[in-house]
């Protein structure tokens, strides 16, 4: 007994019997933490670990896309966050444009501050190098946004360069598009008009004028007549500010021939065509025009699209350099509806003062199908 209690006051076994006890201790603990995390075991004997997720597939409220495109009728706004890459480097806007590098500088390409963090780009459908796509039922008008970051003087970077494809998506009326001799139909890309409801027409006329051509064959060399009408239910005037010929409905691809531009220059009669004209009008809501048809050298195809930017006016009487039709004849601007004077600037550019009350309307006519020219056996 006294061998005991002797044991019991030892330093040394107290010690020891300490040590046990914690080692009991976290034992336990290691076994209650074991049952608590480890694997669970289901009614079908399946084994599985319950796993506490955060919630983090739900952006936080002030989170917004890198970048956010919207569409208007005439123009494309493009919405770019400073800190593109979410990293809290903050991008200039000067290291934003829209379009390849040759619209870099271009100051309505560039993008600019909007506050709050975020940089915009407003630019019209056609610019900065956009290109127009036409399916059967859309209009789409593409683009690149460019981060081109700078370069240190020692041709060091901080940020990789990046591409955004960015692009604005509209339903269209149909175009044909067989190469097939058919009637050739006009198709509208405006925006203001619904399918079908555009009071601009543009069609194709028989040699006489009398009546609509139901072909869409030519021969290299030929005729081809234009009459552009309106049919609203109040007074225009019609003008043409541009007619551009390409191989498909897309009027911004190339390669393309503006033969009428500069809003209302026949410019073709300057470039060897001897019968490109605007007839005498014989009403303000109806222009007709001529030219040969053509087609591009070195390229295969025998098919060529007409599209015309068509404007009816109320301005009925006064002509203007922005609201005329001129004939290039004996080396000099002549203008059908009277004083030649608004034609003097065919020779460099003039400038647009489009009215707000202007109805205008794109028109694509097409495809026209060029044969190779008839043998004389032929035409006789």
């Amino acid at each position: 007994m006294k061998l005991l209690m002797g044991e019991l006051f030892d330093p040394k076994i107290r010690m020891r019997s300490l040590v046990l006890l914690v080692s009991f201790l976290f034992g336990v603990l290691d076994a209650i933490r074991t049952l608590k995390e480890g694997p669970m075991i289901d009614a079908e004997g399946r084994e599985y670990k319950s796993v506490n997720l955060g919630d983090y597939s739900k952006p936080k409220p002030s989170d917004r896309p890198t970048v956010r495109v919207q569409c208007t009728e005439v123009s494309m706004i493009i919405l770019i966050q400073a800190d593109f890459y979410n990293n809290g480097r903050l991008v200039s806007p000067e290291e934003l444009f829209l379009g390849d590098a040759k619209y870099w500088r271009n100051k309505r390409c560039q993008a600019v501050d909007a506050g709050d963090g975020e940089y915009v780009i407003e630019a019209e459908l056609h610019d900065c190098g956009s290109k127009l796509t036409i399916s059967r039922d859309d209009m789409i008008y593409s683009n690149n946004l460019m981060l081109s970051p700078p370069v240190g003087s020692h041709g060091i970077t901080r940020m990789t360069e990046a591409v955004v494809p960015v692009s604005c998506h509209y339903k269209r009326t149909h175009t044909v598009s067989s190469a097939s001799q058919q009637q050739a139909q006009a198709s509208s890309a405006s925006l203001k008009f619904p399918m079908g409801s555009s009071p601009i027409s543009l069609k194709l006329k028989t040699d006489d004028w009398l009546g609509e051509k139901h072909t869409n064959a030519f021969y290299l060399g030929d005729p081809v007549h234009l009459e552009a009408s309106y049919s609203g239910p109040d007074q225009r005037k019609l003008f043409i500010d541009f007619c551009v010929a390409t191989l498909t409905p897309d009027y911004t691809s190339a390669p393309r021939y503006y033969f009428i531009d500069n809003h209302g220059c026949f410019v073709d009669a300057k470039d060897g065509g001897l019968n490109s004209v605007f007839q005498a009008r014989s009403k303000p809501s109806l222009l007709r025009l001529q030219f040969d048809a053509f087609l591009f050298r070195n390229d295969p195809r025998n098919t060529i699209f007409i599209t015309c930017e068509v404007k009816a006016t109320g301005q009925l009487w006064k002509s203007s350099p922005t609201n005329k039709i001129c004939n290039y004849r004996h080396s000099s601007w002549k203008n059908v509806d009277g004083t030649d004077d608004v034609c003097q600037c065919c020779q460099s550019t003039c400038i647009s003062q489009r009215s707000t009350d202007d109805l205008c309307d794109t028109l694509t006519l097409g495809p026209l199908i060029i044969n190779p020219r008839r043998l004389a056996k032929e035409e006789s």
